[in-house]
This record gives structure tokens, sequence and C-alpha cells, in this order.
């Protein structure tokens, strides 16, 4: 549209050589309109070169006065710097510059032309006020439609910053509910667990015929597998949110190590597997570290390992050596070789992602090398591989971990302990499954031991009021009143010695959030469901041995 104003004005004026060369700009934009053949800086650097031709071609034709050349070339100069192309400014103020001294200090190779056919026709002062108008109305115009372009990028980000803000609350939102899927979920299938795993101890103790006891072991490792299948997703889960904690202790690092391994050498047997264990004789008796985590990674190699091996063996190598900074810390090392099937390249890139498998195993889901590897960087250690196809893998590990000098661990057996011990228990669960195996299991276990039974926190609190108990079991999730909120009443409690009876926790909620609750609240201790009996055994020894302090 400027242009066409350009062309009537001129042809107005008599400068019809210059009104007849405006078409070819026209034409250049109409073209540039409705193709989308060429990009953004291609439109760009073509209509400007256009310009700049045609108003050389005025300059040439109609006067070679310095106000003519100021105002026309500086169309196209305003346009780069409007659009900030910083370069093609430079070239074109250059090029301008080459052309104007051509012109006005070589006379155009000899031909005056601009002077000779309109010598008698000045009409300078009509183009110059022409041009200073066209140049005015164009920039008011970029000035406009940059306005406008601000505005809108300006409603555009408060559109997307709305959606962003919706969309983070949509987020926070989905978090709060996969949060409370899992608690739900890990709580629902704990418990069944629970009553399995307790079955099967009662029934061990029960029973000497040695099919028996194979098949309850089998029910037994059916039964941690799939409990370990749970962790693994919550404990996926909390990584990636980065609420994962440990929980320091101090522990028998060979014993604890040596059960691994004898928990899966029957595996191993059953499968024509050699299966072997070389622990250094270096190895600290007592070590500070969060054993369940570290039970846990050995415990997936080791798995992974048979799982992946049908001929040959698998062994396992503890070794380590004393830290050179500091006597007082081990850096453990444990080496988990097998001669399976070997990890192929594909797979080894991605092997610590979330999900990687080799898509042979049935009982795997692809997060326990993950898991492992996350666990372990949580405790400053290190784990790598080294595998060949059909030859086998071997998997390295590196954990430090503090030496402690003497123990205040009780390393005795439990069952030793409490095998006189006359305890008065109290067991609160609203599960009537779950109190009648806990009480078989107590009783198998403390022979002169008295237990007794509530099924809701208010029910053990007018108990608790009325009678006198050596420790209380309490579940947290239950009617009328749940374990957090007796065991608070408990603790308002007057009677001094009511008031500190120790309460341990018996919970299917595994949550960090949820298991802080109950320290809170009150409650000397908590055991997750399913549980093993000796170690809710060693809570009972060190609670009620601690209250009697």
């Amino acid at each position: 549209m400027q242009f066409f104003i350009v062309m009537v004005v001129l042809g107005y004026l008599g400068l019809t050589d210059g009104a007849w060369a405006t078409i070819p700009v026209i034409a250049t934009f109409l073209y540039f309109s409705i193709s989308k053949k060429y990009s953004f800086l291609q439109k760009s650097i073509i209509a400007i070169s256009v310009i700049t031709a045609y108003y050389t071609f005025v300059f040439l034709c109609y006067g070679k006065s310095i106000p003519i050349v100021v105002i026309t070339y500086v169309t196209p100069l305003i346009l780069l710097i409007t659009i900030r192309f910083n370069k093609l400014l430079a070239f074109f103020s250059l090029l301008i510059f080459a052309i104007v001294s051509i012109i006005l200090y070589n006379d155009f190779f000899g031909f005056d032309l601009g002077n000779i056919r309109y010598y008698e026709h000045d009409v300078h002062m009509q183009v110059f006020y022409f041009v200073v108008l066209m140049i005015t109305i164009y920039l008011v115009v970029l000035i406009y439609a940059r306005t406008k372009i601000v505005t809108g990028i300006i409603n555009e980000l408060k559109h997307k910053n709305i959606e962003l803000e919706e969309s983070r609350a949509e987020l926070k939102k989905l978090q709060i509910n996969k949060e409370s899927f899992f608690a739900i979920m890990s709580h629902e299938i704990r418990t069944p667990l629970n009553a399995i795993k307790g079955i099967s101890d009662i029934l061990k103790n029960n029973s000497d015929c040695q099919e028996d006891q194979n098949l309850l072991e089998l029910m037994d490792y059916s039964t941690n597998h799939l409990l370990a299948l749970v962790n693994n997703i919550l404990d996926f889960t909390k990584l990636n949110d980065g609420a994962f904690s440990l929980q320091y202790s101090e522990f028998d690092l060979s014993k604890s190590l040596n059960s691994l391994f004898k928990m899966n050498e029957r595996l191993a047997i059953e499968k024509g597997l050699a299966f072997k264990i070389e622990t250094s004789k270096n190895i600290p008796n007592i070590v500070y570290g969060d054993k369940n985590r570290i039970n846990q990674i050995v415990l997936n190699l080791l798995n992974n390992a048979i799982e992946y091996t049908s001929t040959g063996g698998v062994s396992m190598i503890v070794d380590g050596e004393y830290s050179e900074d500091s006597k007082h810390e081990f850096e453990l090392q444990i080496t988990i070789s097998d001669t399976g099937k070997g990890i192929d390249k594909h797979l080894g890139e991605k092997l610590f992602q979330k999900y990687a498998s080799s898509n042979t195993s049935k009982n795997s889901v692809g997060l326990g090398l993950t898991i492992s590897k996350g666990l372990i960087d949580l405790m400053n250690g290190s784990i790598s591989y080294q595998s060949k196809l059909n030859q086998g893998t071997t998997f390295n590990i590196t954990i430090p971990l503090p030496i402690v000098e003497k123990s205040t661990t009780n390393t005795n057996d439990i069952e030793t302990n409490f095998h006189n011990a006359a305890l008065k228990i109290l067991l609160v669960d609203d599960n009537k499954i779950n109190l009648l195996i806990l009480e078989k299991q107590l009783k198998n276990k403390l022979k002169n031991s008295q237990t007794t039974v509530a099924y809701n926190g208010l029910e053990a609190l007018n108990m608790i009021k009325s009678n006198e108990y050596d420790i209380v079991l309490m579940d947290i999730v239950m009617p009328v009143m749940d374990g957090i909120t007796a065991t608070i009443h408990v603790r308002k409690l007057e009677d001094e010695k009511i008031k500190n009876i120790p309460i341990i926790a018996l919970t299917a909620n595994v949550g960090e959030k949820e298991l802080n609750e109950c320290l809170h609240a009150g409650m000397n201790d908590f055991v997750t469901k399913p549980f093993e009996i000796n170690a809710l055994l060693k809570i009972i020894c060190d609670q009620t041995q601690t209250c009697k302090k």
C-alpha cells in the first residue's frame, strides 16, 4: 500500500520513471504476502535488496543531492533496525555508502543523467516533504505494529502463566493422589501378606515333616518376593520424588551377608548351580549403616544372578579395605559373579534406568537395578559391572561404612533371651486374623508370657488405664480410635508408670510421613508389616529392658 501511494504521487509530480519502477517493488511484496516458499530471513533480504535498488534508480533519475539521499535510503535501514538484523544492517549500510559515493563523485561514470533530464524540473522539495511524510507514517505503523505484537506476546505469556499455574496445581493434586494410592495399596497388600507370613512361621515351628518345611519355605520365598515387588514400587517412587531417607543402625556385617547368601542357596542348588561365598578375614564385626537397604541391594543382585544363570555357578566375594583417611571407616567391596547369559551392549547402556530388562524374566518389573543404584548413590557408594554375552556377568559394589568399636547391640540370640521371659503384652488390631497369628507367634517364642487383645484404640486405652502391661503392640489404622490418637491419650495420663509404657507400632504404612507420625505421637518404635517375628522380639527386648532401667 505504501509503494502504491509512492507510485501515484510520483506519477502526479511527473516523475514517470520512478512511478513505473514502483511496480516491481509492489509485485515483490504481493508475492511474499501469498507465498510460503521463503523463510522470513530470505524475504527480508530480498525485500530490502529490491527497495535499495529502487531508491538507487530514483536517485539516479531525479537528483544527486544530500537531502534526497538521506531521506530515501534511510527507509531500508530503519526496517533493518526494527527487525534487529544487525549483520544485514552493517552490510546494507556499507552497500548504500558505496553506491552513493560512486554516483556522487563519479557522475555515474560520466553520465550526468539526473541533472541533464530534469534540470528545469526541480521537484526536490516536493519529493523531500513527501518522503518525510511517508517515513513518518511508516514509523508510526511500525511502532503500532510492534506495540500490538508486544501486547499480544504479553497476553500470551499471561495466558501461558495461568495454564502453567493450573498445570502445577493439577500436578500437585496428581502427586497427592499418587502418594495416597501407593499408601493405600501398600497397606492393603501388606496386611494379608503379614497373615500369610505369620501362618508360614507358625507352621514351620509346628511341623517336623521335611516336605512340609520345603513347601513352607517356598511360601515364605513367594511372600518375600511379592513384598519385594511392593517395596520396589514404593522405593522407586520415593527415590524419584527425593523423599527417600536411610535408616542407620549397628549391625553384624558378616552375619547379615551370610544370612542373605543362605537364603538363596536352596534356589541355586535346585537349578544345579555351584553356589559359594568368600568372606575376607579383615571384615569388621559391627558396622553402622542401613542394614535393610544393603541387604536389599545384595539380595536383588543375587536373585538376578541365579535367575539368569542356567549352567555353571554364582559366587559372592565379600572384601574391602580400611579407609586411608580414617581407621574408623571401612570400604566394603562386594563382587557378585555368574556364568549366565550376560548383558548385551544395547541393554547395558540403560541397565540402571527404570524398567530396563532383558524381557526374559517372568517376575522382574525392571526396577531392581534402578533402585539399587539409587540406594548406593545415597550411601555415597558405587556400582559397576563387566559382562560378556553367554559367558557371564560380574557386579562390583563399593559402600563406605563407619566401624563400631564397641557395639551396644545385643548380639545374643533373641529366642534364648526370651525363652523364660514373663511379659504382659497387649495386642491392639482390628484384624482378627492378624491378632490370632501374632498371638500364636508370641506364644511359640515367649512361652511364659501373657497376651491380651484389644480391637481398637479406645478399647486399648481403657485396658491400659485399668491393667498393668509391660508393652503394647498397636496397629495404626483402626475404627473407633486409631493407634496414633490412642498413643497421644496414653502419653497424657497422670500415672507416670502407665503413661510411659512402651508402645510399638505394627503398621502396614511404610511412608516416611506415617512413620514419623508414630514417633511424634509418642510411640517408642515401629515394625512394618509383614515382619519377621525375631525382628519384633528384638524390639520388644530393647524396649522392655529400657523400661526396666
